[in-house]
């Protein structure tokens, strides 16, 4: 469907204005392309962006991880793009602008919680439900496997246990609809997303720790199709049945039997119990940081030799070639980034085979990737110099250097909000007028899905961190049109040594680029925190490369 065929939908039913989101009835995971109706109607490939189209005109709505990509990939004539890090309240403003006083949205496509705070904040709007375009969800031939317990640690049954053990007693069941959630329950995972190896699916949990669960277009033992949750919610009448009101499809209660309360209130027992690693997979994570370690310094030492007249597409297929022949690789854990001179100001520029460029002499390479093995995930940036680059770029590298030790050094309270330590890193750039417009960390799944909720370091996320959550340390900066910066490591958190404390350690081992900084605006401890982390990459790293690899390494290691 083009844009035009849409609007024109919209005339013909004489409807003012549709809200088109990124989603569909698995709120929050990675969709197809052929699934991605904003890129479709658009062009837009980031991940993460609102579409508001009325009969005659339309809105993207984006955030600052996207506000020159979204100017690039659209047509200005059909779409203004705006930036914003309040979606709703943005589309709420650009309606009233416009004269709305009916809203239509797809009931498959958004949460039962956006749903309901749209409506108590769009007071003078109405909203309607309308399925307006087709292909949200497909249900092609699902190939699902089981996740080992070698490498998952827990079986299904204990997890389920768990979970129903948090559950608070006067609900009879649970009705998760996140699909990490339900892929790390069941310990399943799947082929049907390039590089989210998780099975889209439901779980109904009844008390007694029995799951049953459903997904379209399975062929695999005890999966049923999405159709039959209705009936099987039946037995439940009467009584209360638990569900996650920001995973959950506004379209589940229209299939609702009568009698059935569901419950919505508080994140999902499982979210919080996943957030927490088990040894097994803090193993497993330490391990395949070693294999993804040696694959990018295979890859790091190769460009050394190789950057010139070459592309950011050579970048990533080269890349991708070295993580390939590492053990228990499954597949990469996003497209990789790969950004010379002022591309890597694009937060997620991602070049294809059609549309790249040539790397750029003098100026850094940005290069954001990750890979899935069977036990764990990677998510690694690392800003290469390419010949001389000018002082101030080296001199933003080293603010962002500052800020990704701070977190990366920082002791604080358990249960601190992932909020306060985002401004722990992002505090360390303020202080020289620099800023990032994404956030500080993300975290991770075990061979599940790169970003995992509900934790996150950002500003606007207010969910406490315990022992053992694995995230992102990532801060950056980015001058448009010239050249951008981020460092990223995978850190996990452990007990402070003191009392109700807790810091990170990390989990990434690849060397940081001394050919971009100014050691004189680093402070001893500083230096000593790049030493020390140099030190370890060396010696996990070493042993596992050939003579010359091993040189280039010794060199990018050696102290400041």
């Amino acid at each position: 469907m083009i844009l035009e065929d849409l609007q024109r939908k919209l005339r013909q039913r004489n409807i003012q204005a549709y809200m088109q989101t990124m989603n569909n009835m698995f709120l929050g995971q990675d969709v197809l392309e052929k699934e991605n109706k904003i890129l479709e109607l658009t062009g837009f490939s980031g991940s993460a962006a609102m579409l508001l189209v009325l009969p005659e005109q339309a809105f993207l709505l984006v955030d600052g991880r996207y506000s020159i990509q979204a100017r690039q990939e659209t047509n200005p004539q059909q779409i203004t793009v705006v930036d914003t890090n309040q979606f709703f309240l943005t589309l709420g403003k650009l309606c009233r602008e416009s004269g709305v006083s009916e809203l239509a949205y797809d009931p498959r496509s958004v949460s039962i919680k956006n749903v309901r705070y749209l409506q108590e904040v769009f007071t003078d709007i109405t909203l309607r439900e309308e399925e307006l375009v087709d292909g949200i969800v497909t249900d092609d031939a699902v190939e699902v496997f089981e996740h080992d317990i070698r490498f998952a640690g827990k079986s299904a049954a204990e997890k389920c246990a768990a979970v129903i053990e948090a559950l608070p007693k006067k609900y009879a069941a649970m009705l998760i609809t996140a699909a990490d959630q339900v892929s790390w329950l069941m310990n399943l995972r799947s082929h049907t997303l390039p590089d989210t190896p998780v099975l889209r699916a439901y779980v109904l949990l009844d008390r007694s720790g029995k799951a049953f669960v459903y997904a379209d277009g399975c062929t695999y033992e005890n999966i049923k199709p999405l159709k039959a949750l209705t009936a099987d919610l039946q037995k439940y009448c009467g009584r209360s049945v638990w569900g996650d009101i920001a995973d959950t499809p506004q379209q589940i209660l229209k299939i609702l039997p009568d009698g059935v309360d569901l419950c919505f209130k508080g994140i999902s027992p499982a979210a919080k119990i996943k957030l927490v690693k088990n040894a097994t997979e803090l193993e497993g994570f330490k391990n395949c940081h070693i294999r993804d370690g040696v694959a990018v310094v295979k890859f790091l030492c190769w460009l050394d030799s190789n950057w010139q007249g070459i592309s950011e597409w050579d970048v990533v297929q080269k890349l991708g070639e070295f993580r390939r022949q590492q053990d228990l690789f499954f597949s990469d854990s996003f497209g990789t980034i790969a950004a010379s001179g002022a591309n890597a100001a694009i937060v997620h520029y991602q070049p294809s085979e059609q549309h790249n460029s040539a790397l750029v002499k003098d100026s850094v390479l940005l290069i954001d990737s990750g890979a899935q093995y069977y036990d764990g995930t990677t998510d690694v940036t690392r800003t290469i110099a390419l010949g001389n680059p000018s002082d101030e770029i080296k001199k933003a590298f080293t603010y962002v250097l500052k800020a990704h030790i701070a977190l990366a050094t920082a002791c604080f309270p358990e249960a601190t909000p992932g909020q306060a330590l985002d401004a722990i890193a992002r505090s360390r750039l303020w202080a020289y007028g620099m800023n990032y417009a994404h956030g500080t960390g993300h975290g991770v799944g075990h061979f599940s899905n790169v970003h995992e909720g509900p934790f996150a370091i950002s500003p606007n996320n207010v969910c406490p961190i315990y022992e053992s959550y694995v995230t992102s340390n990532e801060p950056g900066y980015y001058k448009e049109g010239a050249f951008g910066i981020r460092i990223e490591n995978m850190i996990y958190s452990v007990p402070a040594g003191k009392e109700g404390f807790l810091k990170f350690k990390n989990l990434t081992l690849i060397p940081i680029d001394k050919h971009l900084i100014d050691k004189y605006l680093l402070s001893s401890e500083e230096q000593g925190w790049l030493n020390s982390y140099h030190q370890e990459v060396f010696s996990c790293l070493a042993p596992y490369m050939d003579a010359k690899e091993k040189e280039w390494l010794k060199a990018a290691c050696s102290p400041l």
